[in-house]
């Protein structure tokens, strides 16, 4: 007389394996209507945004199995202790298998459709409306020759810092669009206003104090030049200057007076020592020698630290300096996130639609129904 009271573990195991097999298929079938298992790049195919979430699915599955098998395992050989069917009859109500496998199905399928959704199936795309933040900033770098003195670090120019900097401002950048001007006796246009930052580095690495044969530091005609790089749309707009201001020539007063009432922002970055250095002639090779005036006598470059803090007055800017091999550029990034943006306008973006709602509702609900048949699991006592 088959025992009534005790898991039919053989018959229950079956089910789940035969579950699982269906289920995998279908799963299967899924995916490769889907065109998840294209190696093609076509938009209308499904993926996972987070698709090491699936094989935690293969990690619990198992241990779920192993534990439903184990409770089936020791809850029939504790009852089997206790007497034959009369005994048990006495004690306990018969044991449902389809009942206990219908727990197990629950129980499985929430956990599976959860995992699902936490990967984050996407399919197809929608449009999307934004408005961009924005502003425009020009970097205007002074590369005259006193930018190859060695007086910060004996091993790095002050340009070679001064790059070094600038590429970890523009990593800084979160939709800022950015220019580059160069300037010693004159200035020009190195890159145009863009919002391609592995361009701006590019152009930034390339940078070097030969571009220019007109030396010294015209800081007005980088002013103006930079002035002439921004749009016309109404976007707030910032200027970046970063020199040493030796030598310094040009009509400041009047470019200075032009940046004020055009209401752009100036940053100055002074970059050298008050002892200074002596310009190399070669700036790779130091070693030999340094430039001389009319008088034979070496050539020591200063920052000028008075007239980089007159031209941020001037202009109601913003004036630091940097001793450092490594500039600190958190005061000037502070400075330009404090202007206020200008929204422009409204542009449509394609992006990847998720669609881990689904999963995650039948997770829900696979879980909420497991939470009613729960009882099925344990030996009610009468």
């Amino acid at each position: 007389m088959e025992n009534i009271f005790l898991y039919k573990t053989k018959k229950i195991l079956i089910a789940i394996f035969s579950w699982e097999l269906i289920f995998w298929i279908l799963f299967s079938m899924f995916l490769f209507v889907m065109d998840f298992f294209s190696s093609s790049n076509k938009e209308n195919h499904l993926t996972f945004k987070f698709p090491e979430q699936l094989f935690l699915i293969f990690l619990v599955l198992p241990v779920l199995i192993i534990a439903f098998s184990w409770f089936m395992y020791w809850k029939n050989k504790k009852l089997s202790r206790i007497g034959g069917v009369n005994t048990l009859k006495t004690l306990l109500k018969p044991i449902h298998s389809k009942h206990y496998f219908i727990s197990y199905f629950l129980l499985r399928n929430a956990i599976v459709f959860i995992l699902i959704a936490m990967a984050q199936p996407v399919f197809g795309s929608k449009k999307v409306n934004a408005s961009l933040d924005t502003m425009e900033l020009v970097l205007a770098i002074d590369v005259s020759n006193s930018m190859n003195t060695r007086d910060i670090d004996p091993e790095t120019s002050r340009l070679e810092i001064v790059k070094r900097a600038m590429i970890q401002l523009i990593n800084n950048f979160h939709g800022e669009k950015v220019g580059i001007c160069v300037f010693a006796g004159g200035a020009y246009i190195q890159l145009p206003i863009t919002a391609d930052y592995e361009a701006a580095k590019m152009y930034v690495n390339e940078i070097e104090t030969n571009m220019l044969s007109n030396q010294g530091t015209n800081i007005s005609a980088a002013l103006n030049v930079s002035k002439e790089m921004f749009s016309k749309e109404k976007t707030s707009k910032a200027i970046l200057i970063v020199s040493d201001g030796e030598n310094h020539e040009g009509q400041l007063e009047e470019a200075s007076k032009t940046i004020k009432e055009s209401e752009i922002m100036l940053a100055v970055l002074g970059i050298g020592t008050k002892n200074g250095g002596y310009i190399p002639n070669d700036p790779q090779k130091p070693e030999l020698g340094y430039k001389i005036d009319a008088k034979g006598t070496k050539i020591r470059s200063k920052l000028n630290e008075n007239l980089l803090r007159q031209i941020a007055k001037k202009t109601d800017g913003f004036y630091t300096i940097s001793y450092s091999p490594f500039p600190n550029l958190s005061q000037i990034l502070t400075q330009f996130s404090q202007i206020k943006r200008t929204k422009i306008e409204t542009i449509t973006l394609d992006i990847k639609e998720n669609w881990y709602q689904i999963p995650l509702f039948f997770g829900i609900i696979f879980f909420l129904l497991f939470s009613l048949f729960k009882q099925n699991l344990f030996l009610i006592y009468k």
